[in-house]
Formats: C-alpha cells, structure tokens, sequence
C-alpha cells in the first residue's frame, strides 16, 4: 500500500494513495497520523491495507491527491538515523521539510549540494535484533533528499572545512516493501534513483553501492532499542557530485521498471534563508 500524509497541524493528516498515486482516500476512519499507525503498526497496517484494495476498487470515498499538498511522511520523526558507510550515526529529527518545500539556504558559495537516497521507517525494533530479523521490522520505504554544504562558512566553528546540513526531506509518498515487488530484496532496492537539476538530463544512482538497510538496522539496535517511527537514512552514490545556486531545482524521483513513479517526487527549489 501507499501513504501520504497531508498538511494539517503538527502530524498532518494520514491518507491513503492509490498505486497510480492519482486518488486518496483518508484513513481517519481507522488511524489519523502515520505515527499513530506505527506505534500499533501489527493491528492498523491490515486495516489501512483493506483499505488501499477499496481504494483501489472505488469502494470508498475518494479525492484527487496533489503531491505538492502533501507534508514530510513524518513531520516530527522520533529518530533519524543516516548511514555514514555501515554504521548508521543519529542526525537531527525534527523539522523534515515537505517535499514541494523550497529548500533555504544561508550562503550558496559554500559548497551546497543535494544527496539524494532512501530511507526506511521502522517499528519497534528490540534491541539485539539481528539481520535476519530487522527486514520484517522494516514498515514503510521513501526516498530522502539532503541538502548540505560542503564547507562552513568563515566564523562557523572556525574556518575548518567541513559538512553541515541546510535541509532535509522525503518524497510525498511511502510505501510498504511488498508494494514494490520483486526489485525490494530484503533491505536494498535494485532500482536507479532519479536526480535532476534543473532541466539538466537525470543522473542515475545506484542502489546496489547503497547499504543494506537490514544490517543498518541491526547495527542501530545492537545495543539500544529503536522505537516505532526510526527513520534510517541510506545515501545513494551519484555520478557526480553538482554544485548547486540559488534558483537551482532539486528533483529527485524513482520509477518503476514500467517507468511508472513509486514514491511520487521530490521537487525543491533553492533559495536564500531569510
């Protein structure tokens, strides 16, 4: 099944999206927010998932779905985890932009950039879970875009070059994995994903130089528990590394092997903070 959440209030508003991702339906009825949905995943994804097949029929009210109305999955994730090679480090949570948002950014001559990746969000997961068990931990799969400099500005913790994030965000849509199909294969996804500058031809990442998003999330709770709502981030390398300016368009997308969008896009434009 495909999900969304709307703009509304601090959570936004859990919908459900047709595989096309042209209608919705909401999942007021059975649970009002992703988060919600998650902490109860077991008993609810069922529910939302009968749902999705009524959708699907047009057996249930319906409405046109706009992807530029849509908020971060999860507008105030618990916990964000980003694969810095096998290991997976905490990273800020809270503040996910939409992903029709215009990205600000403070100086566009240090070295701004767009990482563009996947990104799976977790239930509960015990701490002690191995490999073998965390794919079955793994609720819901999104693309992620991070926007980063790639040196701090003069004054910033000194002159030393570094790398600071400006932003993050996650496509209008998640899924679940057996959504996908065949080309999810237990943590990783054999499909390219999209970047694209501006009007520039798409760059084509690939997933199989990405981690394993299983084995991150083994790592992550080989001590600790990781509670329902972990977003673990995996980067997915590009061809090239573009620097972008203020004006630029960030969009970041992935289709199907029948060139049908799966997550819907992320389309940002870069501006200046302020």
């Amino acid at each position: 099944m495909k999900l969304a959440s709307l703009q509304h209030g601090r959570d936004g508003r859990l919908v459900v999206v047709s595989r096309d991702l042209t209608r919705a339906t909401d999942a007021f009825p059975i649970v009002p927010t992703l988060q919600a949905a998650l902490d109860d995943w077991d008993r609810l994804a069922p529910r939302l998932a009968d749902l999705a097949v009524c959708l699907e029929h047009g057996s249930v009210p319906s409405f046109r779905f706009h992807e530029h109305d849509c908020a971060a999955p999860l507008p105030r994730a618990y916990g964000r985890l980003l694969a810095a090679g096998t290991t997976p480090v905490p990273v800020r949570s809270g503040g996910a932009l939409g992903p029709r948002e215009a990205v600000r950014a403070r100086d566009e001559n240090a070295g701004l950039s767009a990482m563009a990746g996947l990104a799976v969000i977790t239930g509960d997961v015990p701490a002690g879970t191995v490999a073998a068990q965390a794919s079955t931990r793994m609720c819901l799969v999104m693309l992620a875009c991070q926007v980063m400099t790639r040196q701090r500005a003069s004054g910033e913790d000194g002159d030393a070059a570094g790398a600071a994030e400006e932003a993050y965000s996650f496509s209008p849509v998640v899924v679940t994995p057996d959504e996908i199909g065949p080309a999810w294969q237990e943590g990783r996804l054999d499909l390219p994903v999209l970047c694209q500058i501006n009007q520039q031809a798409p760059q084509r990442g690939d997933t199989a130089g990405a981690a394993n998003a299983a084995s991150l999330i083994a790592e992550a709770a080989r001590a600790h528990a990781l509670g329902a709502g972990t977003i673990i981030g995996v980067a997915v390398p590009m061809p090239q590394d573009q620097p972008l300016r203020f004006g630029d368009t960030v969009r970041i997308e992935m289709k199907d092997r029948g060139g049908h969008s799966i997550f819907g896009a992320i389309e940002q434009e870069i501006l200046p903070a302020g």
